[in-house]
């Protein structure tokens, strides 16, 4: 009897295992999921990266491994998640790391070991270097007949007047803008141009509608409030890449009517595209009235010197 007695707690024990066994499997817990609030994106060359989202795991958070491009970033995450099963992420990815477009994955390991992974594509556009220059002045076009530089290069930065502008086809060949009118402001009355070097006017008849023998031709259009907002951070402008993408299939040769602020785009002869700011001068008329614009140009293949 005492056998039997044995017999039975021993299948009693083996029973109790085997059901707490099944009652503990049947629980299938859902791999862990990662969401991300700002997915796939392009960017700047050297500019920071923020990549976040959400992280469920119904079994329970064990870690979280950060990659880029299959390379492990930062440390292994195993603590301080919002809750037992799900978590926020947010990961910064330095500018000098964001040089070409990488993968970023975010993968989760529950407290089963099952693993949840999910991947954005950060798209970087390398931009080409650009030339800035600050306070180009040009004065207006009767102050050019006095002496005082009306046409200007957006590539050397130089004005010239009427007469030393049409001297030589080296000068010719350099100038890319002609800026007349008295009152620069539109604010203040004035009505203002900014004008291709190879197109007569004779709006302003001070100088007899000039126009430059052999002259390039320039592009020019003001930038809406919408598109000059991408150029708001104007000092860390650095390469290319919003010039590069400006419109300027519907760009004019003559644009006229801006104020201190506004924003021009420019198309050059040879193709390149830049902008400039008016950024201050002397609202005034005949030979005192000059602008000062910031410059942002692309590169030249071959840049010209003085």
């Amino acid at each position: 009897m005492k056998k039997i007695n044995v017999l039975i707690i021993a299948v009693i024990t083996v029973v109790a295992a085997f059901m707490t066994s099944c009652k503990n499997d049947s629980i299938d817990f859902a791999s862990p999921i990662v969401t991300f609030v700002n997915g796939n994106q392009t960017v700047m060359a050297n500019s920071d990266v923020a990549i976040s989202g959400s992280i469920l795991a119904p079994a329970g958070i064990k870690q979280i491994v950060y990659f880029k491009d299959d390379t492990s970033f930062g440390d292994v995450i195993t603590k301080g998640f919002d809750s037992d099963t799900a978590t926020n992420f947010s990961v910064s990815i330095p500018a000098d790391q964001v040089t070409s477009t990488f993968t970023f994955e975010v993968q989760v390991t529950d407290k089963n070991d099952k693993i949840g992974k999910g991947s954005v594509t950060v798209t970087v556009q390398l931009g080409d270097p650009v030339v800035k220059f600050s306070g180009l002045k040009m004065y207006s076009a009767q102050a050019g007949i006095y002496g005082d530089g009306d046409y200007a290069s957006l590539t050397i930065f130089h004005t010239w007047n009427h007469s030393d502008a049409s001297a030589s086809a080296d000068t010719i060949a350099v100038i890319d803008v002609w800026y007349y009118n008295g009152n620069y402001t539109k604010d203040l009355g004035g009505t203002p141009h900014l004008v291709s070097p190879d197109t007569k006017t004779t709006t302003y008849p001070t100088h007899d509608g000039l126009v430059l023998t052999n002259a390039k031709s320039t592009k020019l259009r003001i930038l809406t409030s919408t598109e000059a907002a991408d150029f708001s951070d104007w000092a860390n402008i650095n390469d290319d890449y919003l010039i590069a993408n400006i419109d300027m299939s519907n760009a004019v040769k003559n644009v006229g009517g801006f104020a201190q602020g506004d924003i021009i785009a420019f198309q050059l002869a040879d193709g390149k595209k830049g902008v400039m700011k008016a950024v201050g001068g002397t609202a005034g008329s005949g030979s005192t009235d000059y602008i000062l614009v910031d410059v942002i140009v692309q590169e030249q293949a071959a840049p010209v010197t003085k």
